[in-house]
């Protein structure tokens, strides 16, 4: 069914008037949950009683006319369906033998540091132990930075990628994400962990040019050896 004003103005009207959401929705011939979204979307609220006396406790409270309602909470709810309930010795018993009962705490197996492969990690989201974290984001890394001019080695690379897709840019900046990147062919992560000097690895000839998807995708994995490395250092 299609909502018009006419019907919007009609809806408002019953539920003003104290209708129940199942009766209007049987007035207008959709479901009771496409009556109470469009009481959603309109910001109607449901008239409430004035009175309403607990069936338990006898307090009064105010209630929802669309809800039946008999007891003013929970506690009532509960105290009053099970007062004719008998428990047996043998049940009270077994429920206080489990209340009584230790939790078994399953220990947490440790798992490997992503860098440095050791087990040292005992959190469940974590991919790198504390100390692998302030040594290589806080020192090494940043030290394993390229800080050369590419164009001061233009014979070196093959700059045509670069004019056809640009450098790679966040999107706080000039947003071309699809940017070509510097990509360390031997991983700073690799030069961490068998403790390579960052002048090594930030040498232009451990650079290669890549589109930046490209670079997130190869990630921490290196497409050559520290041999090759020193050997293409040793010719550049």
């Amino acid at each position: 069914m299609k909502w018009t004003k006419e019907k919007d103005e009609e809806l408002i009207e019953m539920v003003n008037n104290g209708m129940r959401y199942p009766v209007i929705a049987e007035s207008f011939g959709v479901t009771l949950k496409s009556i109470k979204n469009r009481t959603y979307r309109l910001k109607i609220k449901p008239v409430y009683y004035e009175k309403i006396i607990c069936k338990c406790c006898g307090n009064e409270f105010e209630g929802l006319i669309s809800e039946s309602r008999l007891f003013c909470s929970k506690s009532c709810s509960v105290t009053f369906n099970n007062k004719d309930r008998i428990v047996s010795e043998e049940q009270k018993e077994k429920v206080r033998l489990k209340l009584l009962k230790p939790k078994k705490i399953k220990p947490f197996e440790l798992r490997s540091c992503r860098f440095c492969g050791e087990k040292k990690i005992d959190k469940k989201h974590k991919i790198i132990c504390e100390e692998c974290k302030n040594t290589f984001y806080k020192f090494y890394k940043p030290l394993c930075n390229f800080d050369f001019n590419i164009m001061d080695y233009s014979n070196k690379f093959d700059l045509s990628l670069v004019e056809q897709h640009g450098w790679y840019s966040p999107i706080n900046k000039r947003n071309n994400l699809n940017g070509v990147s510097k990509d360390h062919m031997y991983s700073v992560r690799d030069g961490f962990i068998n403790n390579i000097e960052p002048e090594i690895i930030k040498h232009p000839a451990n650079c290669k040019l890549l589109l930046h998807n490209d670079n997130n995708r190869k990630n921490y994995t290196s497409s050559i050896t520290i041999d090759d490395l020193i050997e293409r250092i040793k010719n550049w």
